[in-house]
């Protein structure tokens, strides 16, 4: 295909294609049917691939770049999108939609970092672009920086003290400080503006989940589905309400059409393997949990989650593979090697389930268990002066968080060695 004839092809495609408005985070979401034309547009992209280098610098190509990139945005391909992003900001870095798009699909992925040089590029462009400002300040949210969110959210408000998303991001920054009631105000206000806005519906139901306000939450959540039926987050807060009020049967109901829409949240498919194993259906537990594996390979608590039910189904043999793996992605995570060091506990490989505890204490030294657990190795071990030792600190310890009976435990075995 000639390069006109290639560009205008696109062009027509994606003019047929594209959605248009702003890209909602909430709306984001993978493609389950890939139709006709959406093939069509895979192919003339590949073919556009094959030709970009010698035809880059042709002016029509930054914004059919930025328009395909927008498209992998919307469909949760965040990688392809990330990279055509960069293509096209190569070419033009004038572009502050590309920017604050870009740094949306970081935010989305959980690269905050790079998300905030993103929107700080659009701001470089144009200092008062209240989505750059909003969407920065939820960057920072994400990072702890609060004061540096609250203040950039004021300022989008001084810009327009009306904008929705900005009222949201203050009842986000709220709800990070613990000051629910604050939050809810600050919620409820976006109504004013926009009384059908989505995310503020959705984060408004999920404070009252947390408030236990479960009537409310449910009524503003069924509102959020009455504008959005496929909204899998508003979907899996309504599982975790019936999940917290213990009717599981109706939990996994909105939990099985949450992870049909978005199959690719791990997230969402630990909440519906949380719901077999409570259940004790541990084979549909580990296959839900292998699901959220296969979602996102590199996250570490669907692999612990799937350690946890192979020893419930008494595989201590896969159940270490698996621990093995989350150890490997998050080597100082300290719940990953306790458990691990419960696994050889159990295989009576003390020395390695030793070693396993002092990981765990090394990085989270205010946990008296690693200690009581290493304690326990010690003993077995016939190391009884350095189990007394390790005896009398854990001992310390469970008294400091007011756990009398642990306290009581470690003193009967230090009398014991003694």
């Amino acid at each position: 295909m000639e390069t006109d004839e290639l560009l205008e092809a696109l062009d027509s495609k994606l003019a047929r294609l594209s959605q248009t408005g702003e890209i909602e985070p909430e709306r984001i979401r993978p493609v389950t049917i890939m139709t006709r034309e959406r093939r069509q547009l895979v192919d003339l992209e590949k073919e556009l691939q094959s030709v970009l280098d010698t035809i880059k610098y042709d002016e029509r190509i930054p914004p059919l770049l930025t328009r395909l990139a927008d498209i992998h945005l919307r469909e949760a391909n965040y990688s392809r999108a990330i990279i055509l992003y960069e293509m096209t900001l190569g070419l033009d870095s004038d572009q502050v939609e590309a920017w604050i798009s870009m740094g949306l699909g970081y935010y989305m992925v959980g690269e905050p970092k790079d998300a905030i040089s993103c929107f700080g590029s659009a701001l470089a462009i144009e200092p008062e672009n209240t989505t750059a400002l909003v969407y920065l300040a939820m960057a920072q949210l994400e990072k702890g920086e609060l004061e540096d969110c609250n203040r950039n959210l004021d300022a989008a408000l001084h810009i327009n003290s009306n904008m929705p998303r900005a009222l949201l991001g203050k009842g986000k920054y709220f709800r990070a400080k613990g000051e629910l009631e604050l939050a809810v105000t600050w919620l409820k206000r976006t109504f004013h503006t926009d009384s059908v806005f989505l995310p503020a519906l959705m984060e408004l139901g999920s404070i009252y989940q947390i408030l236990k306000q479960y009537d409310n939450a449910i009524d503003v959540l069924t509102k959020a589905l009455s504008i959005d039926s496929e909204q899998p987050y508003a979907l899996s807060t309504i599982g975790d309400i019936y999940f917290e009020k213990n009717d599981m049967e109706t939990a996994i109901y909105y939990y099985d059409k949450a992870v049909s829409i978005k199959f690719d949240d791990p997230e969402l498919w630990i909440k519906k393997g949380d719901v077999h194993r409570n259940r004790k259906s541990y084979q549909q537990a580990s296959h839900a949990y292998q699901k959220a594996i296969n979602a996102d390979p590199e996250h570490v608590e669907s692999w612990v989650r799937n350690g946890s039910v192979m020893l419930l189904m008494n595989d201590e043999k896969t159940a270490l593979e698996y621990l093995n793996t989350a150890l490997a992605l998050a080597p100082n995570n300290a719940d990953v090697a306790h458990q691990r060091g419960l696994i050889y506990y159990s295989l009576e490989r003390y020395e390695e389930a030793l070693a396993d505890f002092d990981l765990a204490f090394s990085v989270d030294p205010a946990n008296p268990m690693h200690l009581y657990y290493r304690a326990l190795m010690l003993e077995i071990l016939d190391r009884n002066l350095e189990a007394k030792r390790t005896w009398v600190v854990a001992q310390k310890l469970f008294e400091e968080i007011g756990d009398a009976s642990k306290a009581a435990e470690c003193k009967a075995r230090i009398k014991r060695i003694s």
